[in-house]
């Protein structure tokens, strides 16, 4: 791998065997680690607002300060700043955006045309002969040239010394141009938007032995894939989807389905306002519960205490502490759709077997330990069976659900509460109405009785003409009926349904 150090004045790019390079010295200001704090709002879409705070040393007059530790993917036109705690701050003027030089190619196509030193080590590694001249790069920097007054070294092979003055840096980096009336110490609050952070929602639910009862708790992962770490990061996550009208080098659409056109970030100067809003600080670190509140058309939960987001990681962090929810066991069968030729097309007379779906159901409200915004996200059920070895039963999906709602959670098929079910008369009574008449037999081989709901979608308008059990309208094509069968019961149920067409 290709060394590369900062001596003195120079920045030193070994090119015998190394492709790596380092960042260039800061200009003027610069700013200081010790002391930065830093706060993450991340959604889910794959983007954060990025806010800190970074102490540094201003002098008076015209000077650039360097800001690095920036995530390689952010939009440079979000940048903004703020200058905390000061009155006379001083003005900003412009700001560049450096991508940063990640090769050793692009390094030499940076220096090329440069007045710059070539170094050839000695057998025992200190430096040896040097020789100054410019370096010529070839266009795409696979190759090289030194040319001195009265030579031309061809891929000369050598330590490539060049001062660290140059405007090189292999990193993200922004360059700010500002006037300060007075030599200052300052908190330079800066926040921007970037892709790469987003976080995803799972809940882990178990169910309490012989009760109607879950143990719940919701879980967040966030991935950082933004290039850099943040160490001690305040986290807050949103459960919303902002409108983005940026140019994030991807393309795309928005949520009004308005194009997002596609680009590159390339060295560019912006004109920002020094009275531009920045932000404060902050830390990233698990949490039994997270403060929710609402930010415009959004839930926003607060991760109180500090945790690291560390560089391609996935860090979970909890968003709710266990809560033992009240639940209902649904066992349903949706029978196939019934048209004008009998189930899904088949003669009439010919049988079927559907299995039940089983689902837990609750409501998020305070009678059900709960009552606060659940963001959307994969649930998982886990079950402890009779030797009280833990077993996964099953995972659904949850949407974002707000307060007061009802949750459906399908789990999973269910062997032994099935049903036997075919079309007994199909017949047309005239024009627009045919009159349908079906027998269900409802099979329950558990050994404790269980309520079944029994789902029958169909073509057009329909109304029971006949029904032995009372059956209720959950849709404008759809009836169930609530069917209590008894512990090794097999029950019938039969409707003759007048469907308008």
């Amino acid at each position: 791998m290709k060394k590369v150090r900062l001596k003195g004045d120079f920045i030193v790019v070994a090119t015998a065997l190394s492709t790596m390079v380092s960042g260039a010295r800061l200009a003027h200001g610069q700013t200081q680690s010790p002391g930065r704090t830093i706060d993450l709002t991340i959604y889910k879409e794959d983007f954060a607002l990025i806010s800190e705070k970074r102490p540094i040393s201003l002098q008076g007059g015209h000077q650039r300060l360097t800001i690095s530790d920036l995530s390689k993917l952010l939009d440079p036109s979000s940048v903004m700043f703020d200058w905390i705690g000061m009155t006379n701050h001083p003005n900003i003027v412009a700001t560049t955006y450096d991508l940063g030089i990640g090769s050793y190619s692009k390094m030499l196509t940076r220096l090329n045309g440069k007045q710059v030193e070539m170094m050839w080590p000695n057998s025992n590694g200190k430096p040896g002969d040097t020789i100054t001249g410019k370096l010529e790069a070839t266009p795409n920097g696979d190759s090289y040239s030194l040319r001195t007054q009265d030579k031309l070294l061809v891929n000369p092979g050598g330590t490539i010394l060049a001062s660290a003055d140059t405007e090189v840096s292999t990193q993200p980096q922004l360059t700010v141009e500002l006037e300060s009336s007075t030599n200052n110490q300052a908190n330079l609050g800066m926040s921007y938007l970037t892709r790469g952070m987003s976080w995803s929602t799972n809940y882990v639910a178990r169910l309490q032995p012989k009760s109607d009862k879950i143990e719940l708790q919701c879980w967040a992962t966030v991935v950082n894939s933004t290039g850099i770490p943040f160490p001690s990061a305040r986290v807050t996550l949103m459960a919303g989807s902002p409108n983005r009208l940026v140019d994030n080098g991807i393309g795309g659409e928005d949520i009004s389905g308005q194009p997002v056109y596609s680009g590159t970030y390339a060295v560019s100067s912006l004109n920002v306002s020094a009275n531009s809003p920045g932000g404060p600080g902050g830390t990233v670190a698990s949490t039994r519960n997270a403060a929710r509140i609402t930010v415009g058309e959004s839930y926003a939960y607060k991760i109180p205490s500090l945790a690291s987001i560390g560089q391609d990681q996935m860090n979970r962090v909890s968003v709710l502490g266990t809560r033992v929810v009240p639940i209902k066991r649904d066992y349903s069968i949706r029978l196939p759709y019934l048209s004008d030729s009998g189930f899904a097309e088949e003669e009439v007379g010919q049988s079927r077997h559907t299995s039940a779906v089983l689902s837990l159901m609750f409501v998020n409200d305070a009678s059900s330990k709960l009552g606060v915004p659940l963001p959307s996200g994969v649930v998982r059920v886990y079950e402890k069976d009779r030797d009280g070895q833990e077993r996964y039963i099953g995972a659904s999906s949850i949407a974002d659900t707000s307060k007061k709602e009802h949750v459906s959670l399908a789990m999973s098929k269910v062997f032994d509460v099935y049903s036997s079910e075919h079309v007994i008369e199909s017949k047309r009574i005239r024009k627009h109405l045919l009159r349908k008449a079906v027998e269900v037999t409802l099979h329950n081989e558990k050994d404790t009785p269980i309520t079944i709901r029994l789902v029958q979608s169909f073509a057009g308008q329909g109304e029971p003409y006949f029904e032995s059990n009372k059956s209720e309208k959950i849709e404008l094509n759809t009836r169930q009926w609530k069917v209590l069968v008894k512990a090794g019961e097999d029950k019938k149920v039969k409707y003759i349904l007048d469907v308008r067409d």
